[in-house]
Order: structure tokens, then C-alpha cells, then sequence
């Protein structure tokens, strides 16, 4: 497809990645912008935590009456607190201008709920094209307030009561030609930003931050009253109880993510499955995630559970990314899930020229996704405290094949470098590790295993000077 004099283009994937993924460039008609519309000019009141509601009517009208071109602007210099539930719903060439703050009161009475009953997201875009959210401003999502509800308070892990879904920052569903670009995001309720199937997607120069020592010390609290395992054996300081902090999670195709700055507690980057009924095909796939700095718990795939219509992740790429003192790096994880008739694919996945210091857990991890709330019960789940708690069962219903690392430093590891765990009815096939190097510069770890790998159920390479070699891999030159 060529453009014209009518169109510009628009690069949401490199060229050389369109080529080799034999995507056709973006042609973008051109769209006059009608106008720029500012919260303070539409009546909405700034730094008054009282005008919440108010402020979130004014921002939902003027999306409700947006025209194609149109720019909805949050001042620069101003905060406005909102509610939750700001919604874009079938809207064409619409952007949303960040410059000042969004911070979203943690009112939950007044929060609104969706049908079904979940909390509203903060800002919810759904069957949109071209929309932009852009801008050198924050939304910040206060998220300290229901972090500690969902653990000391009537939510609480130990309270056994049910409670609503904690809303998400940035909800982006069934949208094509998105583009998230400059804005930060700061102590989202539960995931930063959530790309739930897309088609042609763009997240460029945004920064992704919470507060990680807040987390660590609700995680620290729950570790005393609710401890998963008896016996103590991770280092000080690591807590890996899963708050649901996720950075970004896209799914659907043609999704480039770069010059990114994530720092949260939870997946810094989690490609979640398309299956046969999605919306942009069977597959999320054509994936480059590059030139970024990323410390949380992982660059992940999945989890991907099996399904009756094929759950499936293929064709990503993650590069070039510093990872300083991240809790995990790599993350490949299935889901516990294998019912019959139910199956997923994980293939055509690589990560390379990755720099993770002093990482604080696992450095590598492709097997079943590790999960336990405290206090449950574990049934076909792997442990968090695996291999102090002894329970990581694998199931043979999701296909691992075609994983590559390149070029991937690992320094210091407080544990052991990593954990291949496949099963032995579907082994993982062609993993290939190609210049994978652990180096213990001050202490060499004594847990779990020494500098070694624990690998089963995994046809593997080893080549390049990959040091220590995975020992179920075969070692090439």
C-alpha cells in the first residue's frame, strides 16, 4: 500500500521490522484537527480534590461530543481530580493531550462500577481508531490507598471477602492505530497501561512508576501473618507476592514498545494471548519491545493458559533493554490450566542484547507460571516460594517452541541464574541460548543451585559462550 498525496505517514513499526514481518507500511489519512479543547475552558476546576466528580462529568461530555480531530487537553501546570470511568467509545482520530495531572481520588463509594461489577478503569478507550494519548503531564492513580485496602482492609487476602476488581490507569480495547506517547503513570490501582487487543499500536517515551517500597512492605506484612511456606530461604527484601502492578500489557498485532522507563513490582511488560475468537486474529503476534530501561518482574509472555480455541503468542521480540536490580528478567510462563480438548502455543520468541544487574530473583524463568495469594491453597498452581516450597507442576497442553536469548548478561544473581521447566508428555523444543552469560563478580550465589540452571523436559542449545550451560541443553560451539 503506497500513500499519496492525501495521506502522511505514521511509524508505529520500524521499517526493517514491517518488512520482515511483511506488514505494509501505515498510510494515515490526513485529518484536519477541528479544535483544542482545554479542561479549564470547558468550566472543569483545577486543585480542588472536592471537584472529583464534577471534573469527571466535564471530561466524559467532551469526549462523548468529540469529533474526529479533535484534542481534548488536560493544562499544563494544574492538577484535576477525577473519578474513575473517563470513557472514549467508538470514536476516529481523537486525542487526548496530558500536560497537567489526572489524579484519580480513591473515593470507593463514588467510584463507578461496570457491569459485572468491577471498578471503572481511569480511562477506558474501546472500538476507537487512531486515538492518541499524549503529552508531558501524569495520571497519577493514587494507587497506595487501594493496595492497602485489598490487604489490611475489608479486601484484605485474609478477610476471605469477595471485592470488586481494582481499576486499571489506561484501558485501551478492540482499538486500532493507537498511539500512548511522553506521559507518566504513576501508582496505577493495578496495571499501568492495558492494550487488550489492538491492532497497530505505538508506546513511545512513557514512564511507568510506583512504589515499590510501599508494596514491599504490605508484602513484608503478609509474609508475617500469612506465610506461604514455613521455611524461610529467599533473600532479605525479596517479596514476590503478586499486587497486580503490571507496567504494559498488549495484546493483539503489530505492537512496537520503545524508550520506555518502567519501575514497578509486578510484569514490567506481559504479551497476553490471542486465541481463534479474538478480535484481531488467532495470534498476538509481531511484537518489538526495545531501547528501554525496565526493573520489575519481568519481560514477560503470558501467562498463557491453554483454551478450547487455542490460546497463542508468537512471533515477539524483546531487545536492547537494561534491566538494574529487576526482581525477574526473562519470563516465558504457561498458565497452571490443561482441561480437555484445551491447547496454546508459545513460539517464536526472543530476547537479546539484555543487561540485567544484580537481579533479584530469577533471572530466567520459562515454565508455569509462578502464583499463590497468601494464605490459599495451592492445588496445580507453582509456588511463589518454589523450590523452598517443593510444587511447581507443569501440564503438557501448552506448546513452548522456538525461544531464543542472545546476547544476555546476567550480573551478580542473588540466586541461581534460572529455572527451564517443561513437561514431559510436550517438552519445550528448540530453546536456544546463543552468548548467555551469568557472572558472580562478588559472591557466587549458594541457592537453589549453586551457578547452575535447573532444566527439565527442554530441547536445548547452548552456543556462543553461554556460561553456565542449562545442563538438559547440548553445548555447540
Amino acid at each position: 500500500m503506497a500513500c499519496t498525496s492525501h495521506c502522511r505517514w505514521r511509524s508505529l513499526l520500524p521499517t526493517f521490522f514491517l518488512v520482515i514481518l511483511g506488514v505494509a507500511p501505515l498510510c494515515v489519512k490526513s485529518a484536519t484537527t477541528r479544535k483544542a479543547t482545554s479542561l479549564l475552558s470547558l468550566g472543569a476546576t483545577a486543585n480542588d480534590v472536592n471537584s472529583s466528580q464534577a471534573n469527571t462529568e466535564i471530561m466524559n461530555k467532551a469526549l462523548l461530543n468529540a469529533e474526529a480531530g479533535d484534542e481534548i487537553v488536560v493544562d499544563a501546570g494544574y492538577t484535576f481530580y477525577i473519578n474513575g470511568g473517563i470513557v472514549a467509545q467508538n470514536k476516529h482520530n481523537l486525542t487526548l493531550r496530558i500536560d497537567g495531572i489526572l489524579s484519580a481520588v480513591p473515593d470507593f463509594d463514588k467510584w463507578p462500577k461496570q457491569v459485572g461489577g468491577a471498578y471503572a478503569h481511569i480511562f477506558d478507550a474501546s472500538n476507537c481508531s487512531f486515538l492518541t494519548i499524549t503529552g508531558k503531564g501524569m495520571v497519577d492513580g493514587q494507587g497506595k490507598a487501594w493496595w492497602d485496602r485489598y490487604v489490611f482492609g475489608p479486601c484484605g487476602f485474609l478477610q476471605k471477602k469477595p471485592c470488586a476488581h481494582r481499576p486499571k490507569a489506561i484501558y485501551v480495547e478492540d482499538c486500532t492505530d493507537v498511539l500512548v506517547e511522553g506521559i507518566i503513570s504513576k501508582n496505577s490501582p493495578s496495571f499501568n497501561i492495558d492494550l487488550n487487543q489492538v491492532l497497530r499500536a505505538e508506546v513511545r517515551y512513557v514512564t511507568i512508576t510506583t512504589e515499590r517500597e510501599h508494596i514491599q512492605r504490605l508484602k513484608a506484612h503478609l509474609r508475617t501473618v500469612a506465610p506461604p511456606a514455613p521455611t524461610p530461604g529467599f533473600p532479605n527484601g525479596l517479596q514476590p507476592e503478586d499486587l497486580n502492578t503490571d507496567g504494559i500489557d498488549p495484546s493483539g498485532r503489530d505492537v512496537w514498545i520503545h524508550h520506555v522507563v518502567i519501575y514497578n513490582d509486578d510484569d514490567s511488560i506481559a504479551v497476553k494471548p490471542s486465541k481463534a475468537t479474538s478480535t484481531f486474529g488467532p495470534c498476538s503476534e509481531n511484537m518489538l519491545i526495545e531501547d528501554s530501561i525496565i526493573s520489575g518482574f519481568g519481560l514477560s509472555i503470558g501467562s498463557v493458559p491453554p483454551n478450547v480455541d487455542h490460546n497463542c503468542v508468537r512471533n515477539i521480540t524483546f531487545r536492547n533493554i537494561s534491566m538494574p536490580k529487576t526482581g525477574k528478567g526473562v519470563y516465558v510462563k504457561s498458565n497452571p490450566e490443561c482441561s480437555p480438548g484445551a491447547t496454546a502455543e508459545i513460539t517464536d520468541i526472543t530476547y537479546e542484547d539484555i543487561r540485567m544487574d544484580k537481579p533479584e530473583w530469577w533471572a530466567v524463568w520459562i515454565g508455569p507460571q509462578q502464583q499463590q495469594e497468601p494464605g490459599s491453597k495451592l492445588g496445580d498452581k507453582c509456588s511463589l516460594e518454589y523450590p523452598i516450597q517443593d510444587h511447581c507442576p507443569t501440564q503438557g497442553c501448552v506448546t513452548f517452541t522456538n525461544i531464543t536469548l542472545r546476547n544476555i548478561n546476567i550480573t551478580d544473581p542473588i540466586l541461581s541464574p534460572g529455572i527451564i521447566l517443561g513437561n514431559s508428555t510436550n517438552p519445550m523444543k528448540n530453546i536456544v541460548f546463543d552468548n548467555v552469560v551469568a557472572t558472580f563478580d562478588n559472591v557466587l550465589p549458594i541457592f537453589p543451585y549453586g551457578a547452575d540452571y535447573k532444566c527439565e523436559n527442554a530441547h536445548g542449545v547452548a552456543t556462543g559462550g553461554t556460561s553456565p550451560v542449562p545442563p538438559c541443553f547440548q553445548s555447540r560451539p
